[in-house]
């Protein structure tokens, strides 16, 4: 009997598991019945809405259809999950319900702006095409003497190096248009990304020295006054023209409503255990960012990459062996925006035994002229991958 692969979430993880899992399936001359389900018939690359609201790309450059998976032999299906009854394999969406003799679930993270008083009335954010158009807006409309503010509410958030991005890449973007604006950084951790280690700290403070982004660590949110337009910490507050602001992460709601999904320890990730799986169901895999901070993994594309490579590789193990088990793999390297330039880093992933989780163990690799060039090709190499 073809056995049903049913994957939540069209996005980074999804597609690649879906790939994944088709190929090593050719490889060996098996099949299954591989069915995508995503809430908008598009697949997205999220770093280049960052593109979008500074002008560097377009709405349309930023996304492929998902339909072109057919083409490969994965079925699509334009649907928003409701829920899951892992007890009986069923997944309810807004249209249908679904069967499956194997469940991915990559549905990335919701964004949590009630979390925060006001913090879901202010400010613009780039972390969705709709977001990043609104950006695009408010940042042509900034004029000399005004201030940008960037918040980061709370830890962890989606892109780890995504603030320091921003904030040097805001800097150049004004110069280059020679006008004089202030650039502010309130930021929780002690120091640029400190959880990437020192060395990409260091440089990060650098650029944030340099490009005279003025940054405020240790930073401990409280509350957003529109009517004063002012960012109230513990122990002062800071007024700004423009804001913006870093999503909360949430857990997505079809895991929010659905048993057994919320890890104990912080309800805002999924449990999981090291190889993908879910704790107690063996048939059910867990590879979008809800999975992993449980993990001890930052929040980033090339993580929920390599563990959505892992879970495609032990499914792959229990239809036809030879695979696996596989746990993620290590190491992975990402560029950054750094002003007008890029920078690379490289980040490995053992296994901690006696924690029973991966660890980051990150290393600065350099800057280039030409990396950020480098950054745009490959999002917009994968987009190409996936035309029609």
């Amino acid at each position: 009997m073809v056995k049903r692969i049913l994957i939540l979430g069209g996005g980074v993880s999804g597609y690649v598991a879906a790939k994944r899992i088709l190929e090593g399936l050719k490889e060996v001359n098996e099949q299954a019945e591989i069915t995508v389900i995503n809430k908008d018939p598009y697949h997205y690359m999220p770093p280049l809405f960052f593109d979008v609201a500074l002008g560097y790309a377009s709405p349309e450059s930023t996304r492929a259809s998902l339909a072109n998976l057919e083409k490969y032999g994965i079925k699509v299906v334009v649907d928003e999950a409701q829920s899951i009854d892992a007890a009986n394999r069923t997944v309810a969406g807004t249209k249908d319900k679904y069967q499956y003799d194997y469940l991915v679930v990559a549905l990335g993270i919701d964004y949590g702006w009630n979390a925060y008083p006001g913090l879901d009335k202010e400010g613009v954010h780039n972390y969705d095409l709709d977001g990043a158009i609104k950006a695009k807006k408010a940042l042509d409309q900034v004029k000399d003497g005004q201030n940008v503010t960037i918040l980061v509410p709370e830890l962890p958030y989606r892109c780890g190096i995504y603030p320091y991005e921003i904030a040097t890449a805001l800097s150049a973007f004004f110069r280059a248009r020679n006008k004089k604006v202030s650039i502010r950084l309130i930021d929780p951790m002690p120091s640029p990304a400190a959880s990437l280690g020192p060395a990409i700290a260091r440089f990060l403070h650098d650029q944030l020295e340099y490009y005279g982004v003025e940054y405020h660590p240790n930073s401990k949110f409280r509350e957003i006054d529109p009517s004063k337009k002012s960012v109230i910490v513990e122990g002062g507050e800071f007024k700004y023209d423009v804001l913006i602001k870093v999503p909360p992460s949430r857990l997505p709601k079809p895991l929010a409503a659905s048993e057994g999904f919320a890890w104990k320890q912080d309800p805002r990730w999924t449990a999981v255990l090291p190889n993908a799986r879910h704790p107690q169901y063996d048939d059910i895999y867990l590879v979008g960012e809800h999975a992993l901070p449980p993990l001890g993994i930052g929040l980033a594309g090339v993580f929920v990459e390599s563990l959505a490579i892992t879970a495609a590789t032990n499914i792959l193990g229990d239809l036809v062996g030879g695979f696996g088990p596989a746990f993620v793999p290590s190491p992975v390297s990402c560029v950054g925006y750094a002003g007008d330039k890029g920078w690379a880093g490289t980040c490995e992933l053992p296994f901690d035994q006696d924690k029973g989780t991966y660890t980051m163990k990150c290393y600065f690799t350099g800057v280039y002229t030409i990396g950020r060039l480098l950054k745009q090709a490959f999002y917009h190499g994968w987009l190409d991958g996936l035309g029609g």
